[in-house]
């Protein structure tokens, strides 16, 4: 696994010692930036970070900060590493917290990109858009990744459907902030 482009191109990312995290392929992230083309800015937000890829990739590709937040133990320590990795620690907000309680607890950051990439498991993505819509700055993009034809809505409060596509066993949904 490694940054697809970029300032850190081609540097290597470890990834969670864990069976608990499923990480993204190269190259479905790389189609995810190609799809985003430039609404990479601003401070980023990785929910379910995982490794950090999601992130570390866009702040690569020009995001100012990254906020990387993850419940479980693995994951926070191998985005530390990672981050390391790439000499970002001043851009970067390493938590362990549940999704939930971070959202709960975020009020006046709003974030112009944001990467949704919960377990395959995870119940109610509407549910999980609606709590987010509020934390997306205009004109933000949300990226969704979901298993193969997850059903997921043309629209959620504020987030409108922007992009849609299926690489393998993986549907990726961009979703964009739109005041209508």
């Amino acid at each position: 696994m490694r940054i697809i482009g970029g300032t850190y191109r081609s540097l290597k990312l470890k990834r969670v010692p864990s069976d608990k995290t499923r990480e993204t392929a190269d190259f479905v992230r790389e189609a995810v930036f190609n799809l985003l083309q430039n609404h990479v800015h601003g401070v980023v937000l990785d929910l379910f970070a995982g490794s950090g890829a999601y992130g570390l990739e866009a702040l690569s590709r020009g995001a100012s900060y990254l906020y990387a937040i993850d419940f479980d133990k693995d994951a926070v320590q191998t985005i530390f590493t990672n981050v390391k990795t790439l000499g970002v620690m001043d851009k970067v907000t390493i938590l362990q917290r549940d999704y939930q309680q971070f959202i709960k607890t975020t009020i006046s950051t709003r974030f112009n990109l944001v990467f949704l990439d919960p377990p395959y498991t995870f119940a109610s993505f509407a549910e999980l858009l609606e709590k987010v819509n509020d934390l997306v700055a205009d004109h933000g993009m949300v990226v969704c990744e979901t298993e193969k034809k997850k059903p997921m809505p043309d629209r959620i409060g504020d987030l409108i459907l922007y992009k849609s596509r299926t690489y393998g066993r993986k549907q990726i949904t961009i979703y964009e902030k739109q005041k209508v």
